[in-house]
Formats: structure tokens, sequence, C-alpha cells
């Protein structure tokens, strides 16, 4: 079955009216990579107009610079195409189905990648995961046996889902603060300069609860392939 855009489109938009944590797809024939790829250009269209008509004189105006690297390195561009989209889908995404890892795991794991590289730090939050992951393992083992415990907690997590969507959508364009410098109160606008992050975790978040983890992983490569492409050729 071919894909339809504005079958595609309506689906995401009842998604996002009242995110869920299951879905069914509307066009069941449709290949998961073809609709990953669809949603990327998607997403990379809105991107585009929101970074040139929007945020690049924004940027300049609040005196916000980008820390991105001038020149793409083997290095920088192995991190881009490997690293982010298979870590961070695995922090960001993984969890959108299960109650234990949303609330216990993930968090714990977006502390991990989001403090400074000094030892001391990354050994304080290498505890609270730990701690996390215990904490996560008595709840399935102990607390969850008592009649209808994880029913009830399964129940909060479905009522209150759609927070828990957009908490970690938003994580994750706020994850890529670090991308900028900036100095002064003007620089608060920095957190309107991650929009482009914010979209593509809202479509890779649907991917990931209506095709699995595997779509949205698709989506971030795609999309970072393209913002490699364009670096590479001076565009951005």
């Amino acid at each position: 079955m071919r894909l339809v855009a504005r079958t595609e489109f309506a689906a995401l938009w009842r998604f996002l009216a009242a995110p869920r944590r299951t879905l069914k797809s509307p066009s069941p024939g449709t290949h998961w990579a073809a609709r990953a790829l669809f949603f990327a250009a998607v997403a990379l269209a809105l991107n585009l107009v929101i970074e040139f008509g929007m945020l690049s004189p924004l940027a300049d105006r609040a005196q916000i610079d980008s820390k991105m690297p001038e020149a793409v390195t083997l290095g920088w561009t192995l991190l881009a195409l490997v690293f982010a989209p298979v870590v961070e889908e695995l922090v960001f995404r993984a969890g959108l189905r299960q109650a234990g890892y949303t609330l216990f795991i993930g968090p714990a794991l977006i502390a991990l990648i989001a403090v400074p590289g000094r030892q001391l730090t990354l050994i304080v939050v290498a505890v609270l995961v730990v701690i996390a992951l215990v904490v996560w393992l008595f709840c399935r083992s102990v607390l969850f046996r008592r009649a209808g415990a994880r029913f009830a907690a399964g129940r909060r997590f479905v009522v209150h889902y759609g927070w828990v969507f957009w908490a970690y959508a938003a994580a994750f364009a706020l994850m890529h603060v670090g991308n900028y410098a900036w100095s002064g109160p003007r620089g608060a606008l920095v957190v309107l300069l991650v929009a482009p992050q914010f979209v593509v975790g809202v479509v890779a978040g649907y991917l990931r609860v209506r095709d699995g983890l595997r779509a949205s992983v698709l989506l971030h490569f795609a999309s970072n392939a393209v913002a490699v492409a364009l670096m590479a050729a001076g565009a951005l």
C-alpha cells in the first residue's frame, strides 16, 4: 500500500491532540521506513522555514553563537550519524511505552548524558543511575506483586501519558542548548533556538509509539544526515 500524505498527517494530528501509549496504524500496509523518511522530509522542510525565517535573525539580535564545528570532521560525522541517532533515541524514546523505564531509567540516563565531562560529576551521576535501577527493580519485584499495584501504576501512566510524551520531547530539545554560546540577559532566548530539535523530538516520539524504535532512529539519522550534508556544503 502506498503512503497517503493526508492520512499520515491526520493520524499525526490525532495523536498530538491526545498522545497515547499504543497506536494502531491507519495504513498498516505502509512500510515503517517509508513513513519515517516521509516525516523526516516533513520535519526538515518545517525546520528550514523555522531556522532561516525566525531563528537565525533572533540569534543575531541576541548575540547567540553556534558552537557547531566550522568544518565537518570524521569524528563529528560519526557522532551525528551513529552515536546520536542510536543513543539519544534509546534515552529519550525507548521508554515511551514503559512506565518503569520512563519514570526511573530515562531521567537517570538524561542526567548522565547532560552533565559536563568532569570525573566527579560523572561518578555522582553514575551512582544515581544505579540507584534508579535498584528502585525500578524493587518496584517490579516487590511492590508490583501486591494485588492491583501493577494495574494502578500502569493506569496512572496511561492517564498522564500526554505529560510524559511532551516532557520527553522538551527534554530532548533542551539537551541541544549546549550547541550554543551566549552572554547577557538576551541569552535566555537560546531556548527558542532548539525549536527544530523539539519538532524532531515530537515526530520521532510519534513514530516510536506507532512503528517502534527503529522508525525513530531512522528519522533521527535522516535528519542528522541532511544537517551534516548542509554543513559540508556550507549552507549552515
